[in-house]
């Protein structure tokens, strides 16, 4: 079915994921975030373990390494299992060379139903200096049936960067939303936050997410299903391009059809100052959240790892 597959076909299922999925909801109110886990082997390694995300039942774990078994040493797409929440995870299996290739393969997110992948890559067939790439299967939890990446496209990709991208099904479908973090000459500087509508067969032009936005870099995200809180990490204020400011932030709303809050700086149980904290994803009941860390206390120097950290639902 998919040896032929068309960026169409992808919205197509886009389309269904939201017609199934999505739901009108009030945003929830959460605790502040627990001090971050570091996740132990065989999650991370001595080598750059990065860009987790969780499956609704949290019995599979996604991220990005260049670990020993990586298509040409590259950052390849990982998945690693459990038999139960609570169980130990499996050692980590590579997706294989339908799904990775010699270049980047950073993962990016993953829709609700779990069976579109979105990545961004600058593996052949981009049109800049990383492209976002799709990928889909039939069925949930079948890793071996994932298709050949799909391009998202000239509205999506141009001849700069696009970083990082998720879709967004909110309000019983009436939202359906691509936000992605690009380097444009239009932003405001360095990666910005965009937005783009879905229809049926075509991505609408993006539109700069402009309060979330600053002259400093925003880029890698995860939006809550909901479309009402969205992460993600920025250097703010720093103007010179230097990454190691990077930390993770955060915005809300009452509604998806209002504007984000002025973000704000996650305190530091999350953000490790002086160190690259990166690539925030949130667990379908937003009670859990993934990132990776350049901070002391990793397997090696200098690496990604993955880390974790958790807050509970308070009282409406």
């Amino acid at each position: 079915m998919y040896r032929k597959l068309t960026l169409v076909a992808v919205l197509l299922l886009v389309s269904f994921a939201s017609a199934s999925y999505a739901q009108v909801q009030r945003s929830p109110k959460f605790s502040d975030w627990a001090p971050a886990e570091h996740l132990p082997p065989p999650i991370n390694s001595e080598f750059d373990d990065q860009a987790p995300i969780l499956s609704k039942d949290e019995r599979t774990l996604y991220f990005t390494s260049n670990r020993p078994g990586s298509v040409g040493g590259s950052e390849d797409i990982w998945v690693s299992t459990r038999k139960t929440r609570n169980s130990a995870w499996r050692t980590p299996v590579n997706l294989g060379p339908t799904v990775n290739s010699p270049g980047i393969e950073r993962l990016r997110s993953l829709t609700p139903d779990e069976k579109v992948l979105l990545f961004m890559s600058d593996r052949q067939g981009s049109t800049g200096q990383t492209d976002i790439w799709a990928i889909v299967r039939e069925k949930v939890n079948d890793e071996s049936k994932w298709s050949a990446p799909i391009n998202l496209g000239p509205t999506i990709n141009s001849v700069n960067s696009e970083v990082a991208a998720k879709y967004l099904f909110a309000n019983s479908g009436h939202v359906r939303k691509l936000f992605f973090t690009a380097v444009r000459p239009e932003g405001f500087g360095g990666p910005d936050i965009y937005e783009s509508n879905i229809n049926v067969d075509a991505f609408e032009p993006p539109v700069n997410v402009f309060e979330l936005n600053s002259p400093s870099v925003e880029t890698c995200f995860w939006i809550r299903d909901d479309g009402l809180e969205l992460i993600f990490i920025s250097n703010r204020p720093e103007l010179t391009g230097d990454l190691a400011y990077n930390e993770l932030w955060v915005s809300i709303r009452d509604s998806v059809y209002e504007a984000w809050s002025p973000p704000v700086k996650l305190g530091p149980n999350v953000n490790a100052a002086g160190y690259q904290d990166v690539n925030p994803s949130l667990s379908s009941d937003g009670r859990t959240m993934f990132f990776a860390s350049k901070r002391p206390g990793g397997i090696s120097t200098g690496k990604f790892d993955i880390y974790m950290t958790t807050r509970r639902r308070t009282a409406e």
